[in-house]
């Protein structure tokens, strides 16, 4: 799986890259089919280029990564630095692309040519240089120090120069120092030091699993670091409990959760990239990295890996920044040796009850054959950025996986350069909300920052949660006040009233739009997939807007960025202080 995954992934980016042509500039870069231009951190693919060169001993890999080096000196600014972009000054990335610089001369020195080596080599120890100098000075959040720990113990690695170890330690021991007592990692956000009014932390699983915590770890094995790897094993133990049975990344209520694809998070490489060095001496790491790489498979068609695991379905094009990322990580698996077979558990596989994660104000429910994440995280990256006030932001079920998905109020480019432009611009939010519409104004229960949320785990009779709050809208103005309960057992429940009038709960339905099996009559709604059958029931008639309804009469799905599920926007009407109701009951057939 992992060997053939990256030849497709190298020999797709090979097709969509620049090989000749006047225009000097564009030479060697890689053409993006989703958002069609090149993106800035094209050059990260040399690492992968490199290992399939070194695996085929075909000289087209290695061509392109020479082809790569020399189109990377047009995002170079005269300090040493990259430019993120063509129309992006952010240099904070010169992290990542010292990172896979060095790593190339680290690992593949005996196969490359001795110009191109010195060539490499000299930017590599200019770029070094810049980061140990300036990383401070960058800011960003909290995975640029820690990766820079990474990038510094690699120029020690190669340089031998002590400056450079000193360096890596003090930014280790600074990511260190930001692991919470339950053992996540903060600091993504604009304050990485910002306590909450509940006591949160800006914390973001989709940067820690696929970027920051591979890269401590990877720091303290080159630096045999034993207290910093005991550290960074321990935060990343935690984290695994956010990686879902089908090798999905719970990011669903992150601070950067805006990004999140369900495999992972759009700009980071991925877990594999740390983990393996960890994978052969612990069955934990070796799984994850089995099951994540085998979701990775599945996104993949035509050799590129898809923003989600319903967007080819979906017709969305596949942006090439999640391939050239991907790839990398991949190749260190690769490089490594390591090629897990997957058979043992996860740490979610071995969890049942009530988890309470403090530091994010969220639950984590395991019941039966339902995992439920619910959260009122208070913590503001950007207004609306992330499902809070007692949504349940992901529910999912051993039957029939993804369930429900939450996702940012209203989507939009939070970072135009680094997030894909859907094809359908209408709401796309699919957070299970109670929603009410004043002209343009929108106030849900999953914008409350203020809501209050209990869990309490009632044994046989099942895990019980509830939800007080306002309805508000992205500024924190308020229409009147809501509750919601779920309970979690053989079936899932939900419950709750608005004091607000003609008020809607929305519930939108993860099923592809392959799947043509579903069926809505009244207050029942059913479908079948793979082997299992969903059937949903209401206290009030469920419906589907007007605006999604086809000349045909067929649905058009929803389709967010952020996850990648087409989802069935099912609703129901409410009335001012009425009780409502719905069970979600999936079964074999």
């Amino acid at each position: 799986m992992y060997k053939e995954l990256l030849k497709s992934w190298c020999d797709a980016m090979l097709d969509l890259q620049i090989k000749e042509g006047e225009y000097g500039r564009i030479k060697g870069g890689i053409m993006c089919p989703a958002c069609m231009r090149i993106h800035g951190r094209s050059a990260d693919a040399m690492l992968p280029m490199l290992t399939m060169y070194k695996l085929t001993k075909d000289k087209k890999y290695l061509e392109s990564a020479k082809m790569l080096f020399d189109w990377s000196e047009n995002m170079v600014r005269p300090d040493g630095s990259y430019n993120n972009d063509t129309n992006s000054s952010w240099n904070g990335i010169t992290v990542f692309a010292m990172i896979q610089l060095g790593e190339c001369l680290s690992n593949y020195k005996d196969i490359i040519e001795e110009e191109s080596y010195q060539k490499w080599y000299d930017r590599f120890l200019i770029s070094a240089e810049y980061i140990r100098d300036n990383i401070e000075a960058i800011g960003g959040n909290i995975n640029y120090p820690v990766t820079a720990s990474h990038a510094m113990a690699i120029a020690h690695e190669l340089t031998h120069d002590e400056s450079f170890a000193k360096k890596a330690k003090v930014l280790a021991d600074f990511s260190v120092d930001h692991i919470t007592e339950e053992a996540l990692l903060y600091g993504e956000g604009h304050n990485w030091e910002e306590v909450t009014p509940k006591g949160c932390r800006p914390v973001d699983m989709g940067y820690n699993v696929e970027e920051s915590i591979p890269a401590l770890i990877s720091y303290a094995d080159i630096m045999k670091d034993e207290e910093v790897m005991a550290a960074a094993v321990r935060t990343a133990k935690k984290h695994m409990e956010f990686i879902m049975p089908d090798g999905g990344l719970d990011n669903s209520f992150g601070s950067r959760s805006y990004k999140w694809s369900y495999w992972g998070s759009r700009t980071s490489d991925g877990c594999q990239a740390g983990f393996v060095r960890l994978a052969k001496q612990d069955t934990d790491f070796s799984e994850v990295i089995y099951r994540n790489t085998k979701l990775l498979l599945e996104c993949t068609h035509n050799g590129l890996l898809y923003g989600g695991p319903m967007y080819y379905e979906a017709k969305e094009p596949p942006c090439i920044h999640h391939t050239i990322c991907h790839a990398k990580a991949l190749a260190c698996l690769v490089e490594h040796e390591v090629y897990p077979e997957g058979g043992n558990s996860l740490p979610i596989e071995r969890m049942d009850g009530v988890v309470k994660y403090p530091s994010v104000s969220t639950y984590k429910i395991v019941k039966n054959d339902w995992y439920a994440t619910i959260t009122d995280y208070d913590c503001v990256y950007i207004p609306g950025g992330h499902p809070t006030g007692g949504s349940i932001s992901l529910l999912w079920n051993k039957q029939f996986g993804p369930v429900m998905a939450g996702t940012m109020e209203h989507y939009r480019q939070v970072e135009p350069n680094n997030l894909q432009m859907p094809r359908y611009q209408f709401d796309i939010n699919t957070t299970p909300r109670i929603e009410k519409r004043i002209g343009k104004e929108v106030y849900t229960s999953s914008m409350d920052l203020t809501a209050f949320l209990t869990v309490k785990d009632k044994g046989e009779a099942g895990i019980k949660a509830r939800a007080v709050g306002q309805l508000r809208d992205i500024s924190q103005q308020n229409v009147g006040g809501y509750e919601l309960r779920y309970k979690v057992g053989d079936d899932f429940k939900i419950k709750g009233f608005t004091l607000s009038d003609e008020a809607v709960f929305i519930f939108p339905i993860i099923l592809s739009s392959a799947n043509t099996s579903w069926k809505l009559a009244n207050n029942t709604f059913t479908a079948e997939k793979e082997g299992c059958k969903i059937s949903i029931e209401a206290s009030e008639k469920i419906w589907i807007p007007d605006e999604y309804i086809n000349e045909d009469k067929s649905v058009r799905r929803l389709i967010n960025p952020i996850g990648g599920f087409e989802m069935l926007p099912l609703r129901i009407s409410l009335k001012n202080g009425e009780k409502f109701e719905i069970k979600i009951n999936i079964k074999k057939i």
